[in-house]
């Protein structure tokens, strides 16, 4: 069962790696800012939602759940970020 510091820990990697991503979007392709800036938004309520599932997780079944939401969302994100890199 992974612990709570290392699952924030993970989730904090894949929205900051995200953040950056999208901002370096923002300041060098200006056809994809708009689009970089809404999943940037959309990073951040995900990061807050994740975050608060983590602290509420008791059980090994909570944390499966926690595990399974953040990966399929980080497969979500960057399957976003490549579209807007082409």
């Amino acid at each position: 069962m992974a612990s709570k510091r290392l699952l924030k820990k993970r989730l904090r990697r894949i929205v900051e790696d995200l953040l950056d991503d999208c901002d370096y979007l923002i300041v060098n392709e200006t056809s994809t800012a708009d689009e970089a800036d809404k999943l940037i938004d959309e990073a951040v309520d995900f990061y807050e939602e994740a975050l608060n599932e983590i602290n509420k997780a008791k059980e090994k079944s909570d944390y499966r759940k926690v595990v399974e939401m953040i990966s399929t969302k980080e497969e979500q994100f960057f399957s976003k970020l490549n579209k807007l890199n082409k």
